[in-house]
């Protein structure tokens, strides 16, 4: 059985928590984290600690705290024998060398405490500090997921900004056309539809040949209607900036 100690208690732990719980090959130790009090969402079934130097010993870390709390955390504890892993994408794994085993484990996700997602189908990227635990470390990773792949920090650190396009940029550009809506008293259901239909597209097509739209069109008169209607709107830079990209683009 793998012991496995989990440091922070965000939405990627709960859901790495709820994985390692339900799998028994796993035994999970611990849980670190910096409230008094036992979070909400951390099961009674695990043993919660306040104090980092806690820890029991553990075969793997998990270091799940924000990105710049990672170094201050990993000085803060021995792992001893055991391979100490942070979950950032855009982290450099030396953040860890004060240990003797370390590495990465980061799957390329996002993460809710509502949503139970299937760990089998997310990619989860890998570093290593030397070749032994690089082979240790892949086992690990195989026992949560089909798709592990073995990238160097300057890699996944693409990856990440990737996905911080992909995700975020996208979610926040749903944001102000729900903001659009809303200003002119319209239901932002309306567009989830929409929404759905776009990024299923995704699973029968390339993005390329997704893409639709005015600025694909060179459709110039309902640009212009648009930049009308956005005239003292703060999206109307975003607006002209993201229509100059998909003609820029254009295949």
């Amino acid at each position: 059985m793998i012991e496995v100690t989990l440091i922070g208690t965000g939405r990627l732990s709960f859901n790495l928590m709820n994985e390692i719980l339900n799998n028994k090959r796993f035994k999970l130790n611990q849980v670190f984290g910096r409230s008094k009090f036992r979070p909400k969402h951390i099961s009674d079934d695990v043993d919660y600690i306040k104090e980092i130097k806690n820890i029991n010993k553990s075969d793997f870390y998990l270091i799940a705290v924000s990105d710049n709390e990672i170094y201050n955390v990993s000085n803060q504890f021995d792992a001893k024998e055991g391979i100490v892993l942070h979950v950032s994408g855009n982290t450099n794994i030396n953040v860890l060398s004060n240990h003797k085993n370390y590495g990465v484990f980061y799957p390329l996700q996002t993460f809710s405490y509502e949503t139970n997602l299937n760990f089998r189908e997310i990619p989860i990227i890998i570093e290593a500090n030397n070749k032994i635990n690089q082979k240790k470390i892949e086992k690990f990773s195989k026992i949560f997921s089909k798709k592990v792949c073995k990238m160097s920090s300057n890699e996944r650190a693409i990856c990440h900004l990737s996905a911080t396009i992909a995700n975020n940029f996208t979610n926040h550009l749903v944001f102000k056309a729900e903001q659009i809506l809303e200003k002119n008293g319209i239901d932002k259901k309306i567009l989830q539809p929409l929404i759905k239909e776009t990024f299923n597209k995704l699973d029968r097509m390339t993005t390329s040949e997704a893409q639709t739209g005015p600025a694909l069109r060179n459709d110039n008169l309902t640009i212009e209607s648009h930049l009308r209607q956005l005239n003292e709107s703060d999206f109307l830079n975003l607006y002209k900036e993201i229509t100059k990209s998909i003609r820029s683009n254009e295949l």
